[in-house]
Order: C-alpha cells, then structure tokens, then sequence
C-alpha cells in the first residue's frame, strides 16, 4: 500500500511538471499534422464532426474566390498550382490571386465563399496568418475542401454555414505582413487538416502525390460552374 501512495505521487509531480512547462501533446483534432507537415493517420478521410451535425446544402456550382463570380479584374499573377516554389521548397499547392494594378490594390478587398458549405476552420496559423477552410457536398456525392490563407479579416466561424458568394474575409499579408498582399487559394479534394503542405519529414511531394489531394483552383471551379 505505501509504494502505491508513493507511485501515485511521483506521478503527479510529473503530471504538473509537464502542464507547468507546457510539454504535454496536443489532443486537438489537427494535432496529426503540424505546420507544414505531414500527414496524420486519417488524412485523406472527412473531419470528425465537432457538436451537433447541422444540414450542409448541397453546392450549385462554384464561383471564383475574388472580383465578380468570374474573378474579373484578378488573376494569378504569383504562384500558380504545381509551379515549384523556391520560398516552400515545394511543389505549390494552389493559386496565388491579386488584383490588377497597384501591388496593394488588392490589401483589404472581400473574399468570397466559391460555394455553399460549412466552416471546417476559421482561424490563425504561423505559416500562413488567418485562414479560411470550407467543407462542399457536391450533388455527386463528392466533398471538397477551399481553403483561403493570408487573409487580413476573418468574417465567418468555424461550424457556420455559408452560400455561395458571401463574403468570408479579406486580403491579407499573411503573418505580421510577411508577404505582399494576396489571396492563397486552395481546393483539395481528399481532406487534409488546415495546415497541410505537400511534403514529409522537410522533403517535397512529388507532383503526382499533390495531385492525389489538391485540385487546380481554376480548372475545377470552371468545371464546376452554376448552371445558367
């Protein structure tokens, strides 16, 4: 009986020791995948529902994230999907949009939802700043991701239902203005927690691997357009 007591303290100094000095692991849902890492376990299948399912509508069509529904007055004038990137050391993962004109024309301008859906993230991340994630049911079936990264504002939280065109923040410069204004944009299409990035233990995917989980931004919107 006395060597229980004695295990059962030291146990507990090593438990506050590890609260006090903040080594303990994270038990967060994206904790199997650090920034810019790797990832975890059940990459590739659907978020774990978090507090009562709500009914998410089913996408009519996809429209582009910036400018009119067409994207008019942007473009992709920085990175566009699978060009390597030298700042990454990766192959890129999707498009990088600015407006045309003033290299900060585009600093504060609205961020549109590119179709109806929920809110799987709405929050900061080092890497990239504040960051938008939304879950799409497709008629098909299918469910597809958009993430939006730099961004200056965040309008919408995590759990919200949105439509297609409604505002969901604004561009940004990334964390502590990093970068020059402009909107990181994403479509992946087998699920990967926010802060996903095509490589593993520092070494890039290759192109065919980044295939298998982002789609080109443009082309799949244009492939998916509302019905006229």
């Amino acid at each position: 009986m006395r060597y229980h007591f004695q295990y059962c303290q030291a146990a507990a100094v090593i438990i506050t020791a590890l609260l006090l000095t903040g080594c303990v692991f994270s038990l967060l849902p994206d904790s199997g995948l650090p920034s810019g890492g790797e990832p975890g376990p059940d990459s590739g299948s659907a978020p774990p529902p978090s507090g009562p399912e709500l009914v998410v509508p089913l996408t009519d069509g996809f429209d582009f994230p910036v400018g009119d529904q067409n994207g008019k007055g942007w473009g992709v004038t920085g990175y566009g999907f699978l060009d390597w990137s030298s700042y990454s050391g990766t192959w890129h993962p999707g498009e990088d949009w600015n407006m045309y004109g003033s290299p900060l024309a585009d600093w504060g301008q609205p961020v549109y939802s590119v179709a109806h859906g929920i809110v799987r993230f709405s929050g900061f991340n080092t890497a990239q700043g504040n960051i938008v994630m939304i879950e799409h049911h497709l008629p098909d079936g299918r469910t597809v991701w958009s993430q939006y990264a730099h961004l200056e504002q965040r309008w919408v939280a995590e759990g919200e239902i949105v439509g297609r065109r409604q505002i969901i923040g604004t561009v940004g410069r990334g964390p502590n203005n990093r970068f020059s204004p402009h909107l990181h944009f994403e479509i992946k299409i087998k699920y990967l927690p926010q802060n996903g990035w095509p490589r593993t233990n520092g070494q890039a995917w290759p192109k065919a691997k980044v295939r298998e989980y982002w789609a080109h931004p443009s082309e799949f919107i244009k492939a998916h357009r509302p019905a006229k």
